[in-house]
């Protein structure tokens, strides 16, 4: 199957302009041309983009999709108290086919909102593991400890897990720890050791409110959460961190020295009051700083047009000073830095990378006048100007209308019954 994209605004945030007028070809899975003219061939499907923006899908980098199930489950609460007394009890109603439905609903929010690449943390990851295999799917999916009773230790029970996940050229698997305050020190202890003899990443989330630091740096010689895990040798390999919402000078060098990437997720940080994430200071320290948009339940969407929006001006508050963190850095992290960190070859418009494509309809007022359609993108562009998402050279979306093997009517109602069932 070839396709041509013709008459496209192509971002590139390389090039000094960062946007310029081209074509580009996708052949089967990967994109083969990219000029400003067009290659005379014989194409299957030919696509006037009539000078929209063609950009590469965005890679949310941290999510718990079948979260969307408990979306609003419980809002203006504090995290232990919206987690432990309301989420937890929720979550642990759900049957593997809820997660099944919940995940297939979220694949519909991400592929409307040019999301085209995640990193799941859930459970129950056959269900998860199936759900996104049917959808045509990019994510890189998290195995790891869980405080359910799963009747085998915890060596056997990661490798069952980690056995579950079919790595193909959409699917990745990382060890996911969820946290140090719902993890003891064995069990990060034998994740460290299992992943470092079958060469797998770790992720887990880190430093995300003021009580985790304190409860660590209280129970382990004032450590803080960074110092602890580096101890325990967590940072020896790839390894991207969650929130990292808590950390000072010391706790940021850490992470530098061990090229940690991070996912600041600030929808879920502000509206659970738990901080503003140092960008800045990340950025001074040469950090891979990539965007996620967390679970729904604490969010409440996957938009990563919000997400990129606070991600610049939550920085310019945070110190003061409205220079910093610029539009072209922000796109880079829901982009480049994304898929540098969950280590597949997206995130960017070029030859020879696999064809992430979304387009995104600028013929619009809050695009005019069109002089600098970088900023526009990050300060004014809303998820739904997005009306074309590709996934792996396949159109999943467009025009509101979704191409992943399943009526979205049916996952609506499926979804609909779950949350009614659980919350009885």
């Amino acid at each position: 199957m070839k396709i041509l994209f013709k008459n496209a605004k192509i971002l590139d945030l390389d090039s000094k302009e960062g946007i310029f007028k081209g074509n580009v070809v996708v052949e089967d899975d990967t994109i083969i041309n990219v000029s400003q003219q067009i290659k005379e061939d014989n194409y299957d499907k030919v696509i006037d983009v009539n000078g929209n923006i063609l950009m590469p899908g965005f890679v949310d980098t941290h999510c718990h999709s079948p979260m969307t199930i408990l979306r609003g489950i419980k809002d203006d609460a504090p995290l232990d108290e919206w987690l432990f007394n309301n989420v937890i009890p929720c979550e642990n109603k759900l049957t593997s086919e809820d997660i099944y439905w919940g995940e297939k609903l979220a694949v519909l929010e991400y592929l409307s909102a040019g999301i085209t690449c995640i990193e799941e943390g859930y459970f129950d990851n056959e269900a998860i593991y199936r759900a996104l295999k049917e959808c045509n799917f990019r994510a890189r999916i998290g195995f790891g400890p869980t405080t359910r009773d799963v009747g085998v230790d915890n060596l056997t029970y990661l490798k069952n897990e980690s056995e579950i996940i079919k790595e193909t050229d959409l699917i990745k698997k990382v060890c996911f720890v969820h946290s140090i305050y719902t993890t003891n020190e064995e069990q990060i202890s034998q994740c460290v050791d299992f992943t470092a003899k079958n060469n797998i990443p770790r992720s887990i989330h880190l430093s995300e409110t003021l009580k985790e630091v304190g409860d660590c740096t209280v129970k382990n010689n004032q450590k803080t959460p960074p110092m602890y895990l580096e101890d325990l040798g967590f940072f020896d390999r790839q390894t991207l961190c969650y929130h990292c919402v808590h950390m000072d000078k010391d706790d940021l060098q850490i992470l530098s020295d061990y090229n940690v990437s991070v996912s600041t997720c600030p929808s879920s940080n502000i509206k659970l009051a738990s901080g503003i994430a140092p960008i800045y200071a990340m950025q001074n320290k040469g950090i891979n700083i990539t965007i996620g948009t967390d679970g729904v339940a604490s969010n409440n969407s996957l938009d990563m047009f919000k997400e990129m929006f606070l991600v610049a001006t939550l920085s310019k508050v945070n110190i003061y000073d409205a220079s910093v963190v610029s539009a072209r850095d922000v796109l880079k992290m829901a982009t480049i830095n994304g898929a540098k960190a969950l280590g597949f070859n997206v995130g960017e418009i070029k030859v020879g990378k696999k064809a992430d494509i979304i387009l995104v309809d600028i013929n619009k007022p809050h695009y005019y006048p069109q002089t600098n359609l970088l900023s526009h993108l990050v300060y004014a562009g809303k998820s739904s100007d997005v009306y074309l998402t590709m996934v792996n050279g396949k159109i999943l979306y467009e025009n509101g209308e979704f191409f992943i093997g399943e009526d979205k009517e049916t996952i609506y109602k499926k979804v609909n019954e779950i949350r009614e069932r659980i919350t009885k």
